[in-house]
């Protein structure tokens, strides 16, 4: 278990949540349209679908998976913090959607004995203690030829960005552990179509693909 445990994750966000719809963009340093975009453009969404969003916290991707499954699809969001779901259920009554349901769980452990058209979790998988559990239970809840995203921050490798990492650090919550983690391979081995894509210097990355064989 990493120090970083859902104990810390819980206490954490129960204190962003508060501050996190507007704290968010300052901190990505304007990377954060770009990679929600980014993230869900990837899973080829369609209207009508339905899709998981793994750490949805207060709903900040919603907007932009409803801009195309629109009101025939079905959205599910999952999150391991009360207050997080609380501030994402204010949005779903204030937009007025009628197909969001939204489940208070471990992204490690969770099984909604269900499956989706696709799968996603942005700026969350890598504080995710059991992470490597968190994507296996993600492809696992994707319909075969459904496809599977994920958008982070991360450290940079570039020579130019590495002098940089402690400000990644900070956006770990000062845990070099947690940004140097790579999930992306663990996703290389689980999907087909792999993709992966990193900007800003390598501090900001998206990586996914489609769930052929289960």
């Amino acid at each position: 278990m990493s120090s970083f445990d859902q104990t810390a994750i819980e206490h954490t966000y129960q204190n962003w949540a508060k501050v996190y719809d507007w704290l968010t963009p300052m901190y990505l340093l304007g990377n954060e349209k770009r990679l929600r975009r980014e993230t869900i453009g990837r899973l080829r969404l369609q209207p009508g679908q339905t899709v998981l969003d793994i750490a949805c916290g207060t709903g900040r991707n919603f907007p932009l998976i409803f801009e195309t499954i629109g009101p025939t699809g079905r959205l599910v969001g999952v999150d391991y913090t009360f207050d997080m779901l609380a501030r994402a259920s204010e949005r779903v009554k204030r937009e007025g959607w009628k197909n969001v349901e939204l489940i208070q769980g471990d992204a490690a452990r969770i099984n909604l004995e269900r499956k989706f058209d696709a799968a996603l979790c942005t700026l969350a998988i890598g504080v995710i203690p059991d992470y490597r559990g968190a994507l296996n239970r993600m492809v696992g809840h994707i319909k075969p030829g459904g496809w599977l995203a994920i958008g982070d921050a991360k450290r940079s490798t570039c020579l130019h960005g590495r002098p940089f990492n402690w400000l990644a650090d900070l956006l770990g919550y000062g845990a070099a552990e947690v940004m140097s983690r790579r999930p992306w391979e663990s996703l290389r081995e689980m999907l087909d179509d792999f993709y992966y894509e990193e900007w800003f210097s390598g501090f900001f990355y998206v990586a996914g693909g489609s769930v052929q064989n289960i």
